[in-house]
């Protein structure tokens, strides 16, 4: 699309173009009183408008470089009330809070296994969903530099990585994920 790689709002241009029509609407009524040319002014101004407002949203999402966080599906909800029994006990407020939680992690947070492959949908929710619960009272803060590793002993590269989850505890923490209020 055209409106992806532009970085600068242009907002003097549109300003003009704005006036001018908005100058030139009563002007045709009460000067050349042509009321047909004065509704196709009004019409261009707000198919103009909202060109210029989703231009303007563009270039704000372009340079604040915001991702959408992933949205979980009917299948991934019933996998975490299937792999987490705690999860159906939460009450509303909290699972949104959590799928939100998770939606981002996976839109901004690598998640990878002992190997440095990319781990299944359904671990890296997994993960997602523990590192929650276990940083429930935190402030919520994401990088985009980080790595999250689902992997059977220490990671290859231990610096690089945000939060481990190791295989052999995965089940005890599975068992035991439910965010507590402090």
């Amino acid at each position: 699309m055209v409106f992806n790689k532009i970085t600068e709002y242009r907002f003097p241009f549109w300003i003009a173009v704005f006036s001018f029509l908005l100058i030139s609407i009563p002007f045709s009524v009460m000067v050349l009183e042509n009321l047909p040319l004065a509704k196709v002014l009004g019409a261009m101004l707000v198919i103009l408008l909202l060109v210029a407002l989703r231009f303007w949203f563009s270039v704000a999402r372009n340079r604040n470089n915001i991702v959408p966080r992933v949205v979980l599906n009917k299948n991934d909800l019933f996998d975490l009330n299937k792999d987490f029994s705690s999860f159906k006990s939460i009450s509303s407020e909290d699972k949104d809070i959590i799928l939100n939680r998770i939606g981002i992690l996976l839109s901004r947070v690598k998640f990878v296994d002992g190997n440095n492959q990319l781990l299944e949908r359904r671990e890296a929710i997994q993960t997602a969903y523990i590192y929650v619960c276990e940083n429930w009272t935190d402030d919520f803060v994401v990088n985009a530099n980080w790595i999250f590793s689902l992997s059977k002993g220490d990671p290859v590269n231990k610096a690089e990585i945000k939060f481990t989850l190791l295989i052999d505890s995965f089940d005890q923490k599975k068992a035991l994920s439910i965010p507590v209020k402090s």
